[in-house]
């Protein structure tokens, strides 16, 4: 949450950060209930899967913010996160659909509890690439209109001044 923006009520991203931890639970779970409807086992390993899928899904965060943070604060929010997905759009799909179909690989391993792994894997990639996709840019964009309007926010509730203790008493405040 620290990483995503920077230190000032209208340049932070604590929503963003919850909507992202959101977005990776989701994903967990529409994954581990689309291979348990096909019947693919569970083993001790799966319980790893969450703590693998945060490590993608925060990279992921990471690049499309990043990629928001380099366009024109002079740009409207929708050609902002426009500019942004031409960068990180890219780059995104690519890593999310080479460790889909590496994952996707490993399950025609012979041992049933990798081969189960790499099937949960790959359908949870899958479905977190969708999460992002969808409901992450959903509320970036809000959150790019947000920034425009040069509006507050302070985990949603929109108040906070810019020299608070919270935003560092203003020290570093962006000045973009």
């Amino acid at each position: 949450m620290v990483f995503m923006g920077a230190c000032s009520p209208i340049h932070c991203r604590i929503t963003i950060s919850f909507v992202g931890i959101i977005c990776i639970v989701i994903s967990v779970a529409a994954g581990f209930g689309i291979c348990s409807v096909f019947g693919f086992e569970q083993t001790i390993a799966h319980q790893a899967l969450p703590i693998l899928m945060l490590g993608i899904g925060v990279d992921d965060m990471f690049v499309v913010c990043n990629a928001l943070d380099q366009s024109s604060l002079k740009l409207s929010a929708r050609e902002r996160l426009s500019d942004c997905m031409r960068h990180a759009g890219p780059s995104i799909t690519i890593t999310s659909m080479t460790d889909a179909l590496a994952f996707l690989a490993g399950s025609s391993s012979t041992l049933p509890g990798l081969s189960s792994f790499c099937a949960y894997s790959a359908i949870c990639v899958l479905m977190l690439y969708s999460s992002v996709m969808t409901i992450f840019l959903s509320v970036l964009y809000w959150d790019t209109w947000r920034v425009s309007t040069r509006r507050r926010e302070c985990c949603g509730l929109l108040f906070c001044k810019e020299d608070s203790t919270l935003f560092c008493q203003g020290k570093m405040l962006s000045n973009s």
